[in-house]
Formats: C-alpha cells, structure tokens, sequence
C-alpha cells in the first residue's frame, strides 16, 4: 500500500495558487519507493494567515484535518505549512505519526548551517512569531536580523515582483547584520532558493522543503525502504543523488 504524507495549506485563501507551488516545490519526491506528498487546503481556515489572531484561528483547522485522517490508510504523516506551526504541539497528542511544522523545521535546518540567520517573508510584517519560535526551540540567539518583501502572497505568482526583492534584502541580512544563512520565514518560496543562494553567497532554506526532508526520512526508515540509503539533495543544488 502506497503512504501519503500531508502538506497541510491552513489558509482557505484562494487566489495565491500557494498549495498548486508547495506540490511544484516538492517534485523532487516524486520517485519509485517514496511516499507521495498530498498538498491541500484547508477551507475552514482562516482567509489568510499575517497574525497571531490568524494563527489561533487555524489551529481547530489543523487539529480536525489529521484527527480526521490519522487513522486513514497509508496516512505516513503531516507537513503544516505555516510559519507559526498552528496546532503542531497539540497535533503530537492526537497521533504517533511525524507532525511537523514549517517554522520548528526551518529553524532547525538552518541552524545547522549557520551561527547566524537572517530571515525573509513575504509581507512587511514584524518578526515576533519568529523569535516567539526560537525562544520555543532554545535559539535565541542565533537570529541575525529579519526583513519583510512588503508583498501580498498573490504576488508569488509574479516571480518579477520577488526575485530582485528577495536578492536585495537578502544582501542587507548579509552585510548588515552578518547573516551567514538566509531562511524563507513562510510557504511557497522554493522557486525563489536557487537565484538568491547563487546572487547573495550563502545558503538559502525553503521551510516546506526542510519539513519534507524530515519527514520523508523518519517515514523511509520507518518502513526500511531501500531508499533510505541514499541522500538526495532539493533542487536549489541541482538533484544530485549520493549513495552512502
């Protein structure tokens, strides 16, 4: 029986296309022997996902999605694709089963690669939710500074309204405030990984892709599938395959 790992999109928002790019984002999956990745929206999630208020609110979301479908046969694990992890911690009481959060995996992953992070998301917000995060993940300090885009997430779909955005701030993060590793502080920026790592010097994180890499190998070794021996990288470094 094949197993589905769920990409859960807590926004009911509909005119970002953000779960059709977190399923574009994760083709490097697609591959004999691994579990499929299921991206879907939740549509009694809030319309859209900027505060802590919004957060609070698509928590019950979360929550009914995988105590609904925990059970389900083939159901592997749950991706919630949210910065602020909405109803991560409270998930882990319901199921055995990986739940895991953009933002815990984001942070984690890109502490391993640096001393230092600096943090880029879409909007123009403040970044309280992340050092609210990494006060929970003991890495208080290792948060260089963080930069907002001052973009919509409709705004994703028009990659000229990113790209050079994306590139400059990061430069800022670099130079300003020491920034040794660069992090995607939210969903459906994978396309963006690639031009900023090659543009600023240092290594850029997809939070979506991070989670998915943990999860994917828990599952695989889980399973004892074949597969788990090999170390496959994302596609910001070209899709090489090594064999341990």
């Amino acid at each position: 029986m094949s197993q589905t790992i769920h990409v859960i999109n807590p926004s009911s928002r509909s005119d970002t296309n953000l779960t059709e790019g977190l399923a574009r984002s994760l083709g490097w999956t697609d591959r004999p022997g691994y579990p499929q990745f299921n991206c879907l929206t939740l549509s009694d999630g809030p319309n859209g996902i900027s505060t802590a208020r919004d957060s609070a609110d698509a928590a019950p979301a979360v929550l009914r999605h995988i105590d609904t479908h925990k059970d389900s046969a083939g159901c592997a694990g749950f991706i919630v694709a949210c910065f602020s992890d909405p109803g991560v911690y409270e998930a882990r009481e319901l199921t055995a089963k990986p739940v895991i959060g953009i933002g815990g995996a984001g942070l984690m992953a890109a502490n391993a690669l640096g001393d230092q992070t600096g943090t880029i998301s879409v909007s123009g917000h403040s970044d309280a939710k992340i050092r609210h995060l990494a006060r929970l993940y003991g890495l208080t300090g290792w948060h260089a500074g963080h930069r907002g885009l001052g973009l919509d997430y409709a705004d994703l779909q028009h990659p000229e309204r990113v790209t050079g955005a994306a590139i400059d701030v990061g430069r800022q993060l670099r130079d300003d405030h020491g920034a040794q590793v660069l992090l995607f502080a939210g969903a459906g920026l994978a396309a963006y990984v690639q031009p900023v790592q090659e543009a600023v010097g240092v290594p850029v994180i997809d939070p979506v892709q991070a989670a998915a890499g943990i999860v994917l190998s828990n599952v695989l070794a889980m399973s004892g599938n074949s597969s788990a021996q090999r170390i496959t990288d994302g596609p910001s470094s070209g899709g090489h395959e090594r064999k341990i």
